[in-house]
């Protein structure tokens, strides 16, 4: 296989179920659970895994839907899925559609977002020799396969507030 064909792809889970070895089909935006290249036993076998903390907060006071986008971390190809509804929505995913009901509300919106262990299949066990299903390739159900993942979580506390007047409403902001 040619080094400069193969093409990474970085993705935010957003509440899907990913899984080590997981198909994927980026064409209709979808998780194929049911096949993999390898059977599950030898799979678990060649997983790297190790600790990855992090964690940070920020503020966001924007209530412009391409900010929100922005705080998820969500690509255009991603964004797109998720404006057409082909990706459910879930947990922290549903936070670009929460808006606010009047214009007499003042918001603020903390973002956390936190990492706790990365795991990845190892380079050798990827290896076109090493694919127990090869078949699978010939079916061109998936474009792409999940060879490593950040496990972590992001949530978005928001803060509303009612104001009668426009000052107020600054103020709340920041502005």
């Amino acid at each position: 296989m040619d080094p400069d064909a193969v093409k990474t792809t970085v993705m935010a889970a957003l509440g899907q179920p990913f899984s080590l070895g997981m198909l994927y089909d980026c064409h209709r935006n979808s998780l194929i659970p049911a096949i993999s290249l390898w059977d599950r036993e030898d799979l678990s076998k060649h997983i790297g895994e190790r600790p990855q903390y992090y964690s940070d907060f920020e503020i966001v006071a924007s209530e412009s839907s391409e900010d929100k986008y922005s705080a998820l971390n969500v690509d255009e190809s991603l964004k797109a899925s998720l404006l057409f509804g082909l990706i459910e929505l879930g947990g922290s995913a549903k936070y670009p559609n929460n808006n606010m009901t009047s214009k007499n509300q003042a918001r603020v919106t903390l973002k956390y977002e936190a990492t706790t262990k990365f795991q990845e299949l190892s380079m050798n066990h990827l290896a076109a020799a090493k694919v127990q299903h090869p078949d699978i390739f010939k079916k061109g159900v998936a474009t792409h396969v999940v060879t490593a993942i950040l496990y972590g979580a992001q949530a978005f506390f928001v803060f509303d507030r009612k104001c009668l007047k426009e000052k107020i409403i600054k103020r709340f902001k920041g502005t």
